[in-house]
């Protein structure tokens, strides 16, 4: 590695897609790999994880990038139509789409009118239960269901929802929502092709969200959906595996003294006299700019922190209980040694921002 790398390692995504699958009680398996497979690239998760029954991604560029890279695989459009171009693209490489709103039925109604498909889609009509973000309301949802099914253009509909507050099992949101589905659900009784109700946080707690689909993501990548303070709901408690692994070198080594400063806007003032280690990593390679001191880091194998304000293309460490460590050296920041979901935890942003940050100039290896 030159600076900064990011390792990523097919093998751990694939263990971890295992353990989703069977923690899914029978369900079929949607790897969720939008966003650039979470920021560990698209393509590559995609043809590690062949044991997936379906893709999802965000929108038509992310399915038609991964049709050329032929996997093989059924892609879901998780967030719907962006233009009435898109449907064009969805009827070409018959893309399963999910449609959360009437404007986007009322379009795909006047579009396919007058495209001839090869053959009939299958569509996710998304439910707003309770999560306040896409999807249609539960009044009106079974009607809405049963006049898609009858459409020409419709081979399959598949009835999903999102859990707002899964990763706080606790809470009575999460009831209310299944509630509204499970409700639904039975109004329409042999109508109903497929449902899908959980993404991690569901699939990794007692929640009962049975369905027919489930929609592992940030589990797939090696983190816990649940808060780090909840130690029984961490990472190892699942077996899940990091898959990525972000290490710098250490440029320079110095001895500072009690009173010396670190860094801009001097957010940290040496207590004592210590040994401080320069990373060539910052916020312009993806990682926090907020990061307080402390923050942890791997060096040698062993724990250390953070030491002042993050810059652009560099970070301190403290050294002081690593008198071996020297300039070449090379300083974890997250992966197997080193839970990202412990690093989140400390900077206050979420695990999937994180490794979603890390910057196109940092190389990536995958193994």
């Amino acid at each position: 590695m030159h600076r900064v790398q990011a390792s990523i390692d097919l093998k751990a995504l694939q263990h971890n897609f295992q353990i989703a699958r069977s923690r899914a009680k029978g369900s079929k398996v949607a790897a969720i790999i939008k966003a650039n497979a979470y920021g560990h690239g698209l393509v590559q998760a995609a043809k590690a994880l062949t044991d997936a029954d379906l893709f999802g991604v965000t929108d038509v560029h992310e399915a038609v990038t991964l049709e050329q890279a032929a996997t093989g695989k059924p892609i879901l459009v998780l967030q719907g139509m962006m233009h009435p171009d898109d449907l064009q693209l969805v009827a070409e490489h018959n893309f399963q789409l999910v449609i959360h709103s009437a404007e986007q039925l009322a379009q795909i109604d006047e579009t396919f009118s007058r495209l001839t498909l090869k053959q009939p889609l299958t569509l996710w009509l998304k439910m707003d239960s309770g999560m306040g973000r896409l999807g249609l309301s539960p009044h009106g949802f079974a009607t809405t269901y049963k006049a898609l099914l009858g459409r020409p253009y419709t081979d399959k509909v598949v009835m999903m929802t999102h859990l707002a507050n899964s990763s706080q099992t606790d809470s009575p949101l999460n009831l209310i929502q299944l509630n509204a589905f499970r409700e639904t659900e039975t109004e329409l009784a042999g109508d109903i092709h497929a449902t899908s109700i959980a993404s991690s946080s569901g699939i990794l707690s007692d929640l009962p969200v049975d369905s027919d689909w489930a929609r592992p993501g940030i589990m797939l990548y090696g983190s816990s959906p649940f808060d780090y303070s909840q130690e029984a709901l961490r990472r190892e408690a699942f077996d899940l595996k990091a898959v990525m692994t972000l290490q710098a070198r250490i440029i320079a080594v110095k001895d500072m003294h009690k009173g010396d400063n670190i860094g801009y806007s001097s957010q940290y003032i040496c207590e004592q006299d210590m040994r401080v280690g320069i990373v060539s990593i910052g916020y312009a390679d993806g990682y926090p700019s907020n990061a307080p001191n402390d923050t942890p880091v791997m060096v040698q194998g062993k724990k250390t922190a953070t030491l002042g304000r993050v810059s652009m293309d560099m970070l301190a460490v403290n050294l002081s209980d690593i008198p071996d460590a020297n300039v070449g050296d090379l300083a974890t920041l997250w992966g197997q040694e080193l839970s990202l979901d412990e690093v989140a935890a400390k900077t206050g942003i979420l695990s999937y921002n994180l490794t979603c940050s890390v910057a196109q100039r940092v190389n990536f290896e995958y193994r």
